[in-house]
């Protein structure tokens, strides 16, 4: 299962000593936080279309590592993917273009969300393509889909989570109630646990993905 924080954080957190000086309560607080990661994971699920999770130990999330997807062309200079940590390909209709026709977006930072396709330079207007060309699953992108570690927001969400699921034990409250799904998604009837996970919407909640 996936955990999204730390036995010893959260240990700290509620003022229990770090893991080895008193592991009476360790079994409950691990499946606590396995819990808060799966409520972060049903969130992120809900919000972002595209989410593809984190490399954590055990992860179940199988989609997590290095694969090819294949998406619609848009016919615009942007196609929007999966997340990815880093993109090693890409092709159209099964002939790979050269890395100097696209950029991963966002430029600056990881999770990349899109693909620009770039420019050419201004000798090559009309000779080379600027576009994705449309189609149906002809863009196949080559990455490593998903992050390699997990995020500090996460991090923190998940935390803030277990804190509140541990407290809620500790006065024998009884679990958020589940409503429905959404997007594979879970909507939970709490208005507390929901204020925490909204904390990721505007870091990690994108409309659509174009083609996927």
């Amino acid at each position: 299962m996936s955990a999204y924080c730390s036995l010893t954080a959260l240990k700290e957190a509620i003022g229990l000593k770090p893991p080895g000086d008193d592991a009476l309560d360790d079994g409950v607080l691990q499946s606590v936080i396995y819990r808060a990661s799966g409520l972060v994971d049903s969130r992120l699920d809900a919000i972002r279309p595209g989410y593809v999770g984190f490399s954590s130990s055990s992860n179940p999330r199988s989609s997590v590592g290095s694969n090819t997807r294949d998406y619609d062309g848009t016919g615009s200079d942007t196609l929007f993917i999966d997340d990815a940590q880093s993109i090693s390909a890409v092709s159209v209709d099964t002939v790979t273009i050269s890395s100097n026709s696209w950029r991963a977006w966002p430029y600056n930072e990881t999770p990349k969300r899109a693909l620009i396709y770039a420019l050419p330079a201004s000798t090559s207007w009309g000779l080379l393509s600027s576009t994705w060309a449309l189609g149906t699953a002809n863009v196949g992108v080559t990455a490593y889909w998903g992050l390699d570690t997990v995020p500090a927001d996460v991090e923190q969400v998940t935390l803030q989570v277990a804190v509140l699921l541990w407290q809620r034990y500790q006065q024998g409250m009884p679990e958020p109630t589940i409503t429905s799904t959404i997007r594979g998604g879970l909507r939970i009837a709490d208005a507390e646990l929901q204020a925490i996970l909204r904390q990721l919407d505007d870091g990690w909640g994108l409309p659509w993905i174009g083609g996927a």
